[in-house]
């Protein structure tokens, strides 16, 4: 990454934690995205701005902005991963801003990919490219392809739909369109996305920028999957038991369908038996979001998920 002359720079990283199963923060995701970043291959500096809690000002490690002279740490009293976005994205400064969470890591070229399709684009507001929990494994070949492919459209071009993670933004529009409140940022980020299509804002997929979300055990994949469910049953209106079979089955389609589009250039032949079980049985975490909906909770009991 070069450091040189900080007034070229053009781009703004905004690194956000919006998973922590531990009750003492480890840091360990920190420095590991920190780390990504700088090998990214990207030509000329970037800035990049970590957003943490006030709660973990004591717990910065030494020598941690030492190493990244770019780097700038935030801290603040949110406390929601999408509250803690937005405060990193007002004290970006450049010209567009990529949001990025620390238990995700981008391959080598996803800045320079997303960086160069909005500059050769421009009729395009925002960026993004593929998330996979990694290829070395069944279980994350499976799981890549049944939570991670609803915006994957399989190569380069316009898309109805961007992860809410490792996008690239043009600055003044971002600034527009902080997230929505609500409990979860499953459902901020819909009402977001929805919010910027109604404005006219168009999305660009490139399949090159990858990036490699963390892998999760069983506790991942049920308060992964119950928060799905919630933001599913708040998009029906109104909000009844009687619709869960409807939303179950249309979960279930939609998965299929990226089953069958992504699933021969990414699986293994070995793997579909499993790919075809977990996409019966996954839709049946989201059941307790749905009702955690219904009941209009304050928050997702025992989430992870901030």
């Amino acid at each position: 990454m070069n450091t040189s002359n900080p007034s070229q720079s053009r781009l703004t990283i905004v690194v956000v934690s919006d998973y922590e199963a531990r009750e003492v923060k480890t840091w360990k995701d920190e420095k590991r995205i920190l780390n990504s970043l700088a090998a990214q291959d990207i030509d000329g500096p970037f800035d990049i701005i970590l957003v943490e809690n006030n709660n973990a000002r004591d717990s910065v490690p030494d020598g941690l902005t030492q190493m990244y002279p770019r780097l700038k740490i935030i801290f603040t009293d949110q406390s929601r991963s999408a509250k803690m976005k937005d405060e990193g994205v007002k004290h970006a400064e450049t010209e567009y801003v990529a949001v990025i969470e620390a238990d995700c890591l981008p391959n080598r070229e996803w800045l320079r990919v997303l960086y160069e399709a909005l500059c050769q684009h421009k009729e395009f507001s925002i960026a993004g490219g593929r998330t996979i929990y990694g290829d070395k494994t069944m279980y994350q070949r499976c799981f890549s392809i049944l939570d991670r492919s609803f915006d994957n459209i399989g190569h380069a071009g316009k898309t109805q739909h961007v992860s809410n993670h490792g996008a690239l933004y043009r600055c003044s529009m971002l600034k527009e369109f902080p997230y929505p409140d609500a409990i979860t940022s499953f459902h901020s980020c819909r009402l977001r996305i929805k919010a910027m299509k109604a404005k006219g804002h168009q999305f660009y997929f490139d399949p090159r920028a990858v990036m490699r979300h963390a892998t999760g055990g069983l506790d991942f994949i049920r308060d992964f999957r119950r928060n799905t469910g919630y933001a599913d049953m708040m998009e029906h209106s109104p909000k009844q038991c009687s619709k869960i079979p409807r939303i179950l089955w249309e979960r279930i389609k939609i998965e299929y369908s990226d089953c069958l589009r992504l699933g021969p250039g990414f699986l293994k032949w070995y793997d579909w038996p499993l790919l075809m079980l977990l996409l019966i049985i996954l839709p049946f975490f989201e059941i307790p979001g749905m009702f955690d909906a219904i009941r209009d909770r304050k928050c997702i009991p025992n989430s992870s998920f901030r």
